[in-house]
């Protein structure tokens, strides 16, 4: 695999090397070593998978102060519009986002620290995304963002999204979120 800066501090494309033969396809999706070497958090507490229909958004997502956690995320099966916002007041690239396509063909990933906002917009039917997060689910420390309020745009009009995401209060260029 190979781990690649983006403009974020703490934010990075991780490219999977796939292996394939008769059999199929195997992919090693965290490797201690690596990570260790870009200082990045190998060890994760929670493992997560959804199942999504097309035009499916779930997000924006965070947890806050002492429940955020780093999150890796990529998909198995489909493909996503995947989309993270930097939620750090004190970042240069704070309110801004970065937009990437995942899927199972290009077997990207994206390695998040923490303090950004998380979702994605599945672009396939039956779309398998798992993410791993260094600490547990909070129920009372879980937070989010409008999807509408940061400034991208989705490649759809009729967008298939939970009351509760949708919501969510729009982001705030004025709130310290972390």
């Amino acid at each position: 695999m190979e781990i690649i800066d983006t403009e974020f501090n703490d934010l990075f494309v991780i490219e999977y090397k796939t292996f394939t033969d008769h059999r199929g396809e195997f992919v090693k999706t965290i490797h201690k070593e690596l990570f260790v070497e870009k200082n990045l958090n190998w060890s994760f507490e929670e493992s997560f998978f959804s199942i999504s229909n097309k035009n499916v958004f779930r997000g924006m997502h965070f947890q806050y102060a002492p429940h955020d956690h780093d999150k890796l995320v990529y998909v198995v099966k489909g493909k996503i519009l995947d989309i993270v916002v930097d939620l750090r007041s004190i970042s240069p690239t704070y309110g801004k986002y970065l937009k990437i396509e995942l899927s199972e063909d290009n077997r990207k990933a994206l390695y998040m620290g923490k303090g950004f906002a998380h979702g994605f917009l599945s672009l396939e039917e039956n779309t398998i995304v798992e993410y791993h997060t260094s600490t547990m689910q909070n129920k009372e420390s879980e937070g989010g963002i409008n999807w509408d309020s940061v400034g991208f745009t989705l490649p759809i009009k009729d967008v298939i999204i939970s009351k509760r995401d949708s919501d969510f209060l729009p982001f705030d260029i004025n709130k310290k979120y972390f």
